[in-house]
């Protein structure tokens, strides 16, 4: 089976915020956590122009993620196309996973106290439709590869 992940190409990205707003969106995520946060950088100068860049965080659906080996109550599983999934109802918030990702990506949600992450909007690839922030982006700097 293919292994699916998020993929962002730099030098389409306007930071327009468009997949933020639609991740938000999706999950009703509150103000505060992100599962992709576009991060400006610049301007800086490049040919005596300026330029600006984006950079996008999310998570990256490793294929060992040390998010999952971290948590000490299994909340967090893999499926077989590779999707990174966090139990919310396993969770305890103890942050381990946070503190074992260098990406930064498990996010938490101090109303439910748990931690949460990209799920690659999974309910919408089961149904063979793209992530939200994908759907959403205008130039196509997010989209979904193996």
């Amino acid at each position: 089976m293919r292994k699916r992940s998020l993929l962002f190409n730099a030098d389409e990205c306007i930071g327009c915020f468009a997949c933020e707003v639609a991740c938000k969106q999706e999950h009703d995520i509150p103000e505060g956590e992100f599962w992709i946060r576009i991060s400006r950088i610049g301007p800086t100068k490049k040919g005596g122009k300026l330029t600006m860049s984006f950079a996008a965080h999310r998570c990256r659906h490793c294929g060992k993620p040390p998010c999952m080996s971290a948590c000490p109550v299994d909340a967090i599983s893999k499926r077989s196309d590779g999707i990174v999934l966090f139990s919310e109802e396993l969770c305890i918030g103890c942050k381990a996973c946070i503190e074992a990702c260098p990406f930064g990506a498990p996010q938490y949600n101090s109303e439910k106290d748990i931690v949460r992450a990209c799920t690659l909007c999974v309910e919408r690839m089961d149904q063979g439709l793209k992530p939200s922030c994908v759907h959403h982006c205008p130039t196509n700097a997010l989209y979904l590869g193996d």
